[in-house]
């Protein structure tokens, strides 16, 4: 028996080689690059303060003073108070502020990146990147994909705390001169959630992941798409379960392989910048003494975007070539998908030049 994930490995690397390097196109890897970097993503208003400073007007609650009294005068009353109560209101505003800022960008993103998942499908399987085209024909499949993103990540939580709840009330017991057996308990319930709460994530993203294409090649929707994809693992489980095992063993090495390449290209480029900085930082002390920072911070800057610009560039290959092997995987496993590599990535020279002319 043929075991697809395998076979998919070397028509993965074939593709990829084709798509990055025949011919080789900077502005290919830029776009791609750019894609794989979008997918991977109470009471502050012191009210209790101006409530008691009302309160000085009410000659019942302060009856030492008698009806005379101007509570404006009390020796006691601060006005500083007040200010401290303000700034403290407009403090806890703005932290709530942001955090609903940083939770709106967090769904934004998810929905970016739920769209750039067809974009690069489409991009890797057609070997054309039409960025703004492709986002633009996603955005509707993009969305449902979306809200099954956010259902599964609330299912994913759901799970977890009907695991971790039982754990809970055992581990808040009363636990003696035990304590240190509940403590190793405690470690080794959380490895073990963690562990059970990733394997959870793993499987439905990687349904999901192939209902992708599904959903692109058949023109149907993301949900009926996963159906598709779950009727065929009870025909076919067997190639899903070696596929998992061996996805998780490629991506390890993948993985590997990766970060040799982003160390090097950290230190190609990281040397250069210490050294113009420091050059530059040597030369600016002779002229602006003390005010080096108004030209280093810009440049700084400007080093930093290059610098994360030249990781994403060394790490799309990686990307580029795990998801070739997603999509080489489905096209044996579900042929029903009917992913149009013959109309794209593998098309050979001569009828692309029949194409062109």
């Amino acid at each position: 028996m043929d075991w697809y994930v395998i076979d998919a490995v070397g028509v993965a690397y074939e593709r990829t080689k084709r798509c990055l390097f025949e011919p080789f196109d900077l502005w290919k890897w830029v776009k791609l690059a750019m894609i794989l970097m979008l997918i991977g993503g109470g009471s502050g208003y012191g009210g209790n303060s101006f409530n008691s400073f009302n309160s000085f007007s009410d000659t019942d609650t302060y009856p030492a003073y008698g009806p005379d009294h101007d509570p404006g005068y009390d020796s006691e009353f601060d006005p500083f108070d007040l200010i401290e109560d303000a700034a403290s209101a407009v403090s806890s505003s703005a932290v709530l502020a942001i955090i609903a800022l940083i939770f709106l960008l967090v769904i934004v993103f998810m929905y970016i990146s739920s769209v750039m998942e067809f974009v690069l499908v489409e991009s890797l399987v057609s070997n054309n990147v039409k960025f703004w085209e492709y986002t633009r024909r996603f955005l509707g499949k993009g969305f449902h994909l979306f809200l099954i993103r956010i259902a599964t990540l609330l299912l994913s939580l759901l799970v977890l705390a009907v695991i971790v709840l039982p754990f809970i009330f055992i581990n808040g017991m009363p636990s003696g001169d035990h304590l240190w057996l509940s403590l190793i308990g405690g470690i080794m319930m959380i490895v073990f959630l963690l562990i059970v709460f990733v394997l959870i994530a793993s499987v439905l993203g990687s349904f999901i992941g192939m209902s992708i294409p599904v959903a692109m090649y058949r023109n149907i929707g993301v949900v009926s798409a996963i159906l598709e994809v779950l009727r065929k693992f009870k025909l076919d489980w067997q190639q899903i379960i070696v596929y998992w095992v061996g996805r998780a063993v490629l991506g390890i090495i993948v993985g590997i392989v990766a970060l040799i390449a982003v160390m090097l290209a950290l230190l190609v480029t990281l040397i250069p910048f210490l050294i113009l900085d420091l050059i530059v930082y040597f030369l600016l002390s002779l002229v602006l003494s003390g005010s080096e920072w108004i030209v280093l911070v810009p440049l700084v800057l400007v080093e930093v975007i290059l610098f994360i610009i030249a990781m994403a560039l060394v790490s799309m290959p990686f990307g580029a070539f795990l998801k070739y092997h997603m999509l080489s995987f489905m096209e044996k496993w579900y042929p029903e998908a009917g992913i149009p590599f013959g109309q794209g990535i593998d098309i050979n020279i001569e009828q692309a030049a029949v194409s062109s002319t």
